[in-house]
């Protein structure tokens, strides 16, 4: 049940940062939050001062597919769209941090099998560190939510 309402709120968080299919010039590009809620000292969720919107790279738009494929419970799905997103991500490799925890994020899921997600998503801190990772990178600072979806998705 737990892990249940927590993909339903991930997935409503996913879909608002969906609808609007632009990128928030508004939105404070130097933001700590993630939904981790972990402390700046941890693998970068947010963009770097000035940073481009990274949330608006294809990279972001292969992460953001297979976040929605695993709220929908199609893991192999979820696996492909990570798979797609390793090659783009290695685009984006700038020096940053962010670009290194990104990519380092979406192998990991990548390499993830599908008959192991739902139990990695429950039990894995790995899992956890690389969602605070890609929702933080790939969902708009304004899209997330202000407190923790929960560390069981």
């Amino acid at each position: 049940m737990r892990s249940t309402v927590a993909a339903l709120l991930l997935l409503l968080v996913l879909a608002s940062g969906c609808s609007t299919g632009d990128a928030t010039p508004d939105a404070a590009p130097g933001s700590s939050a993630s939904p981790s809620g972990s402390p700046s000292g941890s693998p970068s969720g947010s963009p770097s001062p000035g940073a481009a919107n990274p949330a608006a790279t294809p990279a972001c738009a292969a992460v953001r597919a297979g976040i929605d494929a695993f709220n929908a419970g199609d893991y192999e799905e979820t696996v492909a769209h990570f798979v797609e997103a390793v090659p783009l991500a290695e685009d984006q490799l700038d020096g940053s941090a962010e670009a290194d925890d990104l990519l380092e994020a979406v192998t990991w899921y990548a390499q993830l099998p599908p008959e192991d997600y739902l139990e990695a998503s429950e039990s894995s801190p790995d899992f956890a560190r690389y969602k605070a990772i890609t929702l933080g990178q790939c969902v708009a600072p304004d899209d997330q939510p202000t407190e923790s979806p929960g560390a069981s998705v």
